[in-house]
């Protein structure tokens, strides 16, 4: 379902901050699931629990740097929108 709704966001012309959140959630989702799905495989495979831990533990570090990187976004959208620009070098 992820992958479709992937697809669909791709084809939004004017894509604004809610449209980009909602595709870095979606990729963080099949990122979640793929590692989950390996985990089991190499739990199965080699009859330990580390590869689930470590992989759970990767999988938690996923969802702060997506919202870090929602809000980055949607603090430079607010610039955009009044017109300033934000961290420029000069």
């Amino acid at each position: 379902m992820n992958f479709l709704s992937l697809y669909l966001l791709k084809n939004f012309q004017n894509k604004d901050v809610n449209v980009r959140a909602t595709a870095t959630f979606s990729i963080n989702d099949l990122v979640s699931y793929g590692g989950v799905i390996l985990a089991g495989i190499i739990v199965l495979w080699i009859d330990s629990n580390w590869p689930d831990l470590l992989i759970g533990i990767a999988i938690a570090g996923i969802a702060p740097y997506g919202a870090i990187d929602i809000l980055r976004d949607a603090h430079m959208d607010i610039h955009e929108e009044r017109g300033t620009k934000h961290n420029e070098k000069k």
